[in-house]
């Protein structure tokens, strides 16, 4: 935690740094910062995913990996969203939160279908 925090601190100070004088290598100081965060991050989620993947599996749903994509799709979108925001692409951001939401919903279908599936069964 304290690495991603260090990593976090030092990338916000270069790029407010150099924001006044090269906007540009400030946005690839963030873009740059913000990877790294996520590579730490990406290093301590397996075994949280490998937790996940156990309890699904003594569950016996076939719909925990369709929870996952789900997942999955709206952190990236989301990092993508915001760094369109970072590089002032307001536009761009918005249209790839939507384009998420959109990609999202497609995944969650077999889990509606299967909940509408069920609530009628039960209705009848």
């Amino acid at each position: 935690m304290l690495q991603i925090a260090a990593l976090a601190l030092v990338t916000g100070l270069l790029a407010l740094t150099l924001r006044k004088e090269q906007p540009v290598f400030a946005f690839l100081v963030s873009v740059c910062g913000a990877g790294g965060v996520l590579l730490l991050v990406s290093r301590e989620m397996s075994p949280l995913m490998d937790l996940v993947e156990s309890l699904a599996g003594y569950a016996g749903t076939p719909y925990t990996g369709c929870i996952l994509r789900v997942l999955g799709i709206s952190l990236v979108m989301q990092f993508a969203a915001d760094l369109c925001r970072e590089a002032g692409l307001g536009a761009a951001a918005h249209a790839t939160e939507l384009g998420g939401r959109m990609l999202a919903l497609l995944q969650a279908l077999p889990l509606f279908q299967s909940l509408v599936g069920s609530l009628l069964s039960f209705l009848q």
